[in-house]
């Protein structure tokens, strides 16, 4: 008797497990397809370059004597979108450039090291392609503040100021002992499964 109980609570076991992995396996499956949908029905808002093989993309608005290039924060999943207020408001006076670096927006994703030195490389490399010469006023958010730093030091000529949108400081790698680098990494795992997709649709607010 109670060798029949301990076979049905195995089996049943198995069957409840092989239903989560199936209802996980569908999950995964259809947020790929609805990601692979939103990304015909939604074409770029920009220009796509070519650096070093791969699209990064580029958008410009208005026009004037300065080139204000705003640079996002860690983690902003489409920066061209996120940065729309204050695009409209400099672009009144200003020329405006929003680049998406590698992972972000409608830019590629990239296998190359996530280095400082490699995506300011980038950045530099897209914003000549898309004949937008120096010198430039960064505006980074968040992380870009790094990069923006790095830049103005090796490419003096290339900077004319460095106005921040609560940027991260070098200092700021040492108080978090350099843990927020890592979640780039960590989200390129986490994206492809649909989790972020299912986080945003339980909490739309808080994404």
């Amino acid at each position: 008797m109670k060798t029949k109980k301990k076979f049905r609570f195995w089996k049943m076991l198995r069957i409840i497990i092989l239903a989560i992995v199936a209802a996980l396996l569908i999950w995964v499956m259809g947020s790929n397809l609805m990601t692979a949908y939103e990304q015909k029905k939604y074409p770029a808002i920009g220009e796509l370059v070519d650096v070093n093989g791969e699209n990064m993309n580029i958008y410009t608005k208005g026009n004037g004597d300065n080139t204000v290039v705003l640079l996002s924060g860690l983690g902003t999943a489409a920066p061209v979108l996120d940065f729309e207020p204050l695009i409209n408001e400099m672009a009144k006076t200003n020329k405006v450039v929003v680049v998406e670096p590698f992972g972000y927006g409608w830019s590629d994703v990239t296998n190359k090291e996530r280095t400082v030195e490699n995506i300011v490389e980038e950045i530099r490399i897209a914003l000549t392609k898309s004949n937008l010469p120096g010198p430039y006023i960064l505006m980074p958010h968040s992380i870009s503040g790094i990069y923006s730093m790095y830049f103005a030091n090796k490419y003096p000529e290339e900077e004319k100021a460095i106005v921040g949108i609560d940027p991260t400081l070098p200092e700021a790698l040492d108080y978090f002992d350099e843990t927020a680098p890592t979640m780039p990494e960590i989200l390129s795992y986490v994206a492809p499964t649909g989790i972020a997709r299912f986080a945003l649709n339980i909490d739309p607010e808080g994404f």
